[in-house]
């Protein structure tokens, strides 16, 4: 892949790799060389640098002296302290959304669940794209633009830990969770889709925190 048009090169950079990132294609712990991305990139090394610069200002990255870049790892203690405050977002999201979502925002969600249910069982990428669809579409429906904002900063923190949850958004205790979020929405029942959201998400955490454990990630 060859990044085009100079003046944009910078931002490109940061773009593509903050979305390898994002995607998981680049793991939690997995070094990166600048000599190496601005191959794979196509660009030199400087606009590579600055966007591992920016990076790590944004906790994705980590940068030891003598020891270059990395992405970053979250701790478990980190890991449970997004998911506490993404349940919080996702909660009162839900609650808003169940008083004032119309019909059209609840035939979205839906669509992003039948998409996520119909999707191949081995395309992991696929799933989580879906997911993420419905979790953004439900922050959306609550109307306030301070929980979206909020809620897609703490996404990108969430995806050093997707290599932990990606098979879970097809299962049946997930399936039945987004479901119970879509129909109290849909009943226009605020605490029954608050309580929803945030079981769901904490369902999520704990999962997630049980694995990296297992896996002694650190």
């Amino acid at each position: 892949m060859q990044l085009q048009r100079p003046n944009l090169v910078r931002e490109a950079a940061y773009d593509e790799l903050k979305k390898l990132i994002v995607s998981g294609r680049l793991q939690p712990g997995q070094r990166l060389s600048e000599p190496a991305l601005a191959g794979a990139l196509g660009v030199s090394r400087t606009p590579v640098r600055e966007a591992l610069q920016r990076l790590a200002q944004e906790g994705l990255v980590e940068m030891k002296p003598g020891k270059g870049a990395r992405v970053r790892v979250l701790s478990p203690h980190e890991v449970a302290e997004v998911y506490e405050v993404r349940a919080l977002i996702e909660g009162e999201a839900a609650r808003r959304a169940a008083e004032r979502c119309g019909e059209e925002g609840v035939a979205h969600l839906e669509e992003a669940l039948a998409e996520l249910e119909s999707a191949d069982p081995a395309d992991y990428a696929a799933q989580i794209a879906a997911d993420a669809r419905f979790h953004s579409l439900l922050v959306a429906a609550s109307q306030n633009g301070v929980l979206e904002r909020v809620f897609h900063d703490l996404d990108a923190a969430l995806a050093l830990t997707r290599q932990f949850s990606r098979d879970l958004n097809q299962t049946p205790e997930t399936r039945q969770q987004h479901h119970a979020i879509t129909d109290a929405i849909r009943r226009r029942d605020p605490e029954a889709a608050r309580a929803a959201a945030v079981l769901h998400v904490l369902a999520f955490k704990d999962t997630v925190l049980r694995r990296i454990k297992e896996a002694k990630w650190s």
